[in-house]
């Protein structure tokens, strides 16, 4: 395990050029030893299986880099959003948006108690 954070990108850039000197290289030598028996089909399926590999864990760092990218965006708007309206400014934009809701009476409470009617 490497503590290098861009290592699954760089090895999904390098290993198709590793995939095809390696397949290449046992392909020549496939052809030279043996040219009846075509073994090199085996390193090309295995090869391809390691690809899809490392292909996977890049689009993992990948997913999981702008997921935290988008969840630290949102915060920032929000906490800057919060900071321009002040924390008292926002609080009382929340009360007045509560005070415009209608209120009605409970059917049934034995006091006096309204909710707020989100229908609007």
């Amino acid at each position: 395990m490497s503590l290098n954070p861009i290592k699954p990108l760089t090895d999904a850039i390098m290993f198709p050029f590793t995939f095809i000197y390696v397949v290449g290289l046992c392909a020549f030598i496939n052809y030279f030893t043996s040219p009846g028996h075509w073994w090199v089909q085996w390193v090309a399926f295995g090869m391809g299986i390691a690809l899809i590999s490392v292909w996977f864990r890049a689009f993992k760092f990948l997913v999981a880099t702008v997921g935290i990218a988008a969840v630290g965006y949102f915060i920032y708007r929000w906490w800057k959003n919060r900071q321009s309206m002040g924390g008292k400014a926002a609080a009382e934009t929340a009360f007045a948006e509560a005070k415009q809701l209608p209120a009605r009476p409970l059917a049934t409470a034995s006091k006096s108690t309204t909710i707020i009617d989100i229908d609007r």
